[in-house]
């Protein structure tokens, strides 16, 4: 039997104990205890730990995207009581107005925020359907109504009336312009609401600027007078012509209703039609003067006296034209 030497074997023995000591200082130094907040939900993750944070999020099936945020970085190695945040970006669908909708990531918290990062500008009249103030919700969408006014000025034309007036010293047929007419100016305002480019609203304004200036016109009245015959290189005129019925008689030297002798120029009227002492002139006959009455000379008739009885049966009775003489 083979004899051992007693050096060699404290010398194994110290080996196996070192092997030993520095084997459970090894495993005390890689067991750790960290804590993972995810999205707000936190837990404690402990055991042998090594290794990045990002290999950690990994082991855990933790799924990180470029746009999420991990806090510390994922780089960083790990050690005992660390504590790792990771934050899931949101996905957000923005429709702006008429546009094509968009969808981002974000990490913004609130809408306001949002809106920051992605350079979206409100103005006064636009709408959107949520608060500033509202926190970021995943898979929402948010609308923007761009709501604009566009005003249109024109000038619209008012015409002017026109007011007629007699006038007695005209004659008939005559006009007279005392005052020309004047067109008035009004102002016409549109304004016309668009949300995101379509028309929702329109809102006309009318003003007057300037009125209008009525024209007045004035018409004559008075008969313009006839001319009958001519005497002495004058016109004879009258200011009216009847068409009578006429007959003859003859008197002569007899009284007529006025006084006078009756002779060639006697004319027998109804004075409601012609008054005594008209002057006229009867186509056919010539001149006379209406000085007489008769009981059946009625209405639209008259008695022409003649020289003899003979020319008045010769007269007999026909339609005349009887001009009452200026």
């Amino acid at each position: 039997m083979r004899k051992v030497n007693r050096k060699s074997i404290y010398c194994l023995g110290a080996a196996a104990i070192a092997l030993l000591v520095g084997g459970t200082a090894a495993a005390s130094s890689a067991y750790k205890t960290v804590t993972l907040e995810v999205d707000g939900q936190k837990k404690e993750v402990d055991g042998f730990l090594f290794g990045t944070i990002g290999e950690l999020l990994q082991r855990e099936g933790i799924q990180v995207e470029k746009e999420d945020l991990v806090q510390p970085t994922g780089s960083i190695e790990i050690t005992d009581g660390t504590a790792i945040v990771v934050t899931h970006a949101k996905t957000i669908t923005v429709q702006d107005g008429a546009s094509e909708p968009i969808t981002v990531k974000t990490q913004s918290s609130t809408v306001s925020d949002l809106l920051k990062e992605l350079n979206i500008t409100l103005n006064e009249s636009d709408k959107i359907d949520v608060a500033l103030t509202t926190a970021v919700e995943d898979g929402k969408t948010l609308s923007i109504v761009r709501r604009h006014e566009d005003v249109k000025v024109a000038e619209e034309a008012i015409p002017f009336q026109t007011e007629r007036q007699p006038d007695a010293e005209q004659f008939t047929g005559t006009e007279k312009v005392l005052t020309p007419g004047v067109e008035g100016k009004a102002t016409i305002k549109t304004t016309i609401v668009l949300e995101n480019g379509k028309e929702v609203d329109r809102k006309v304004q009318r003003e007057v600027a300037q009125q209008p200036v009525n024209k007045v016109v004035t018409y004559g009245t008075k008969q313009r007078p006839i001319v009958v015959a001519s005497r002495g290189g004058e016109n004879v005129t009258a200011s009216k012509t009847l068409s009578m019925n006429a007959s003859a008689y003859s008197m002569p030297g007899n009284r007529t209703a006025t006084g006078t002798a009756a002779g060639n120029g006697t004319i027998a009227v109804d004075p409601s039609v012609i008054p005594l002492g008209t002057k006229l002139f009867i186509e056919g006959y010539g001149y006379g003067v209406a000085s007489d009455v008769g009981g059946a000379i009625k209405g639209n008739r008259i008695d022409l006296h003649f020289a003899t009885t003979a020319q008045a049966l010769q007269w007999g009775h026909r339609t005349v034209k009887v001009h009452i003489l200026n």
